[in-house]
């Protein structure tokens, strides 16, 4: 599955975006908020086993590149939330290098857009550090709305949800 908006392709991930993956998993900048079990070198594990992941969980899956030079951007989920078969949550990371351009939202709206129209669903959830300004500052942008904040991964953790507008 391939997505274009403005100066993004957001393609579903596969063995040949491994590199970038990894390069992305050494990027210190990028835990910067993020700990627990999702340190660099869980997700390296994945990345090497990213043939052996399920199909279907990978089609949730995508890499960001720019649409103009095809550069690594990032990635972004849609993945069941932590407790909830039901609950789907967005998730994004972006190499640090990329960061302050724009291209979180512009790729988040695109997968908010594909979530309600496509997969029809109701609601849509994400979480972030709360100490984490900036990616907060990006979901309330997009219409996301605090629902609560947790202890996640021994830090703050808010809770946020965004409602389909047509449902």
């Amino acid at each position: 599955m391939i997505f274009e908006t403005e100066r993004c392709i957001i393609k579903t991930i596969n063995a040949d975006d491994k590199p970038d993956l990894f390069s992305m998993c050494d990027d210190i900048n990028v835990w910067t908020y993020l700990g627990g079990i999702n340190t660099a070198e869980w997700h390296r594990k994945n990345v090497e086993n990213l043939e052996n992941i399920d199909p279907m969980l990978l089609s949730n899956r995508w890499t960001l590149r720019n649409k103009a030079n095809n550069i690594f951007l990032g990635y972004l989920s849609l993945d069941t939330y932590y407790d909830s078969d039901d609950d789907i949550q967005l998730s994004y990371m972006l190499i640090s290098s990329q960061w302050g351009n724009g291209y979180a939202s512009e790729a988040a709206r695109e997968i908010i857009r594909y979530a309600f129209n496509e997969r029809k669903l109701n609601k849509l959830f994400a979480e972030t550090q709360s100490a984490n300004l900036v990616s907060c500052k990006l979901l309330e942008k997009l219409g996301f709305y605090k629902v609560k904040e947790l202890i996640r991964f021994d830090a703050e953790q808010t809770l946020y949800a965004v409602d389909n507008p047509v449902s």
